[in-house]
């Protein structure tokens, strides 16, 4: 993601413009308790120019792809020197979810009912709101402090919780904003894979009410795994399984509201731990979005389901 300051009389970029980056990869988060989740997010200045104070906005959402976003906070950007980078972070409040019930009794339109209505916290200091009151904090902010915050919302749920198989990590999407630009990281980090077995591991597709079309790869798994994956919303196989990698997505797949999809996966026996990408294009925009699965047979927690 690049957010341009050009000057009036500049129509293209060049080196005498700052130019703020982030990739999905300088997004990561981290659960300190509980209740508490660290994120942090590292800006590029890749231009010629000392950039000017901004501001970085983050979202979540549940773990997916192209599903709907929430204000989580808004963080103070200091001026950042041409070719320098700075790391911003913020501790987040993630709330636990009642669970629903079993992972093999919850009917996709439930689950989906609960993801969507989940309660949130009234925001505070939201948008232009949140962005004042950091300008106004400016002034009396002490010495040496590197970030200025303003918490506007909580996490989005975590699935596996709504599906009653809590994990040490929450799982979901994190969404930044430097300008208008966004740049999005979707991860479950440290889900225990059981070696020999099936496993399956869940995500969303795609908003309610939101008529669309989207096509499915799974890239990363080494040969002797295996993938799967299944619309469990309407009880179709999106991509059959294989031991040869990148699996290619075979079609488009239509879709008049959100999809509740399953990863299943086979590792062989003896495993160690391995990344798993699913990435998923929407139709109308011709955008892909990258799911991330950090399966490890010797991460916490309950992990994956087993069939």
């Amino acid at each position: 993601m690049i957010v341009m300051e050009q000057r009036p009389e500049l129509d293209s970029p060049s080196v005498l413009e700052a130019e703020l980056r982030v990739e999905r990869t300088d997004i990561s988060f981290q659960d300190l308790t509980a209740e508490r989740v660290r994120v942090r997010v590292r800006i590029h200045n890749e231009g010629g120019l000392r950039s000017k104070p901004t501001f970085l906005r983050l979202e979540s959402a549940p773990l997916g792809a192209f599903v709907p976003w929430r204000p989580l906070a808004v963080l103070a950007v200091p001026p950042i020197e041409a070719g320098e980078s700075r790391e911003l972070s913020i501790d987040v409040e993630r709330p636990r979810s009642v669970a629903l019930g079993d992972f093999d009794r919850i009917p996709p339109k439930k689950l989906l009912t609960a993801v969507n209505s989940a309660d949130e916290p009234s925001p505070r200091n939201s948008g232009l709101a949140a962005m004042l009151s950091l300008l106004r904090r400016q002034g009396t902010n002490r010495p040496g402090a590197t970030t200025l915050a303003a918490t506007t919302g909580f996490l989005a749920p975590d699935l596996w919780e709504l599906l009653g198989r809590g994990q040490p990590h929450w799982a979901g999407n994190i969404n930044v904003f430097v300008g208008t630009r966004p740049v999005e990281r979707h991860l479950a980090r440290a889900l225990r894979v059981y070696p020999g077995r099936g496993n399956l591991a869940m995500f969303l597709v795609g908003g309610q009410g939101k008529r669309d079309a989207y096509a499915f790869d799974v890239v990363g798994l080494t040969p002797d795994w295996k993938a799967v994956l299944f619309d469990v919303t309407n009880s179709m196989t999106l991509l059959p399984g294989s031991s040869h990698l990148p699996i290619q997505g075979p079609r488009w797949v239509e879709a008049d509201a959100s999809l509740v999809v399953i990863l299943a996966v086979h590792p062989p026996a003896g495993c160690e731990e391995g990344n798993v990408e699913v990435h998923v294009t929407q139709r109308s925009s011709q955008q892909t979005a990258v799911v991330e699965f950090n399966l490890d047979p010797t991460a916490q927690g309950t992990g994956c389901y087993c069939v």
